[in-house]
């Protein structure tokens, strides 16, 4: 039947993670020696450092003597374009308020949105951020996802983990957990860290997809391998027996997420009582027992998914 069905998966995934466990125990040492927080050249950036190859100050003028002889309509023009507008649109506002708007960042503005118009997936991506976070424009979060959905469907990675945290959260767009993890996954397996880190998290709690804790780790691991230091930190919580454990030059903001997850779902016992049991049973089973349960419509909920995505997003 049913339940026992449901019992027999539950133990095969608890046997399956057992010795995910012991296996990745057996690599504790290499991964500390790997990982060496210390070691700058560990430290791959993450989505943090998207998007890459922002000139500075002093390469900006090269580059757009550059950009006015190089062939239009060329991939290499188009990724001048690119690099310029995102050096212009990540300045600080120099002018005074009678000034009004800062020019140099909507000339950047300008010059995404028509490199964007013109299918340049980098540009599609980052229009979409900008339109998300509502710089140079009124915020547009529908928007955003639209040209989210146009970049992943050309296999664009950060495009594809941006549309994946709108479907987690729920914002420009209906929450859909299962479409969610399906761009977690899809930007992970093209090497992207932070979807490495997001699709774990999903794994190990059963957020739009099957509580697979042995699947999760690995994703965990395969974020830290990628330069995720708050991947490796918790993959390190995980693996050392001694749950008390200093990790000394391992310690750093994201590896407070077991501690963090835990007070959450601690918290979310006295907020389920807000709760009527007519809500509670329109609730996913699977997020009710290993979340703190009730989708983004929940706050608490929203808010812990917030500080996952933050953490994915650090270096």
């Amino acid at each position: 039947n049913n339940a026992t069905t449901a019992a027999t998966a539950t133990t095969y995934e608890a046997i399956r993670y057992e010795q995910c466990l012991e296996y990745h125990r057996s690599l504790l040492a290499e991964y500390k020696r790997k990982w060496d927080y210390d070691n700058t050249d560990s430290r791959i950036p993450t989505t943090t450092g998207w998007p890459k190859h922002i000139p500075n100050d002093d390469e900006i003028s090269m580059l757009e003597f550059d950009y006015r002889f190089a062939p239009p309509g060329t991939k290499y023009k188009d990724d001048l374009q690119f690099r310029i507008a995102a050096y212009y649109l990540q300045q600080t506002q120099t002018q005074t308020q009678t000034d009004g708007p800062d020019k140099n960042n909507h000339k950047g503005f300008l010059l995404l949105k028509n490199l964007a118009q013109h299918g340049h997936t980098d540009a599609m991506t980052l229009y979409g951020l900008v339109l998300n976070e509502g710089r140079s424009v009124d915020a547009d979060p529908r928007q955003a996802t639209v040209w989210w959905t146009r970049a992943a469907q050309q296999n664009h990675p950060q495009a594809c983990y941006e549309l994946a945290v709108a479907l987690y959260t729920g914002e420009g767009v209906a929450e859909d957990e299962e479409k969610a993890v399906d761009f977690f996954e899809k930007a992970a397996v093209m090497g992207h860290a932070g979807a490495a880190y997001m699709l774990g998290d999903c794994l190990l709690d059963g957020i739009g997809v099957e509580r697979d804790r042995a699947e999760a780790l690995e994703w965990l691991v395969a974020a830290g391998e990628l330069g995720h230091r708050g991947a490796r930190s918790r993959v390190l919580a995980v693996i050392d027996l001694s749950d008390a454990a200093d990790y000394g030059e391992f310690t750093d903001a994201s590896r407070q997420s077991f501690k963090n997850k835990k007070a959450a779902q601690e918290l979310q016992q006295e907020e389920e009582v807000k709760w009527t049991e007519e809500d509670v049973t329109k609730l996913p089973t699977i997020e009710r027992r290993f979340t703190i349960g009730g989708g983004s419509r929940n706050p608490v909920v929203l808010q812990r998914r917030k500080t996952i995505i933050a953490e994915s997003r650090e270096n």
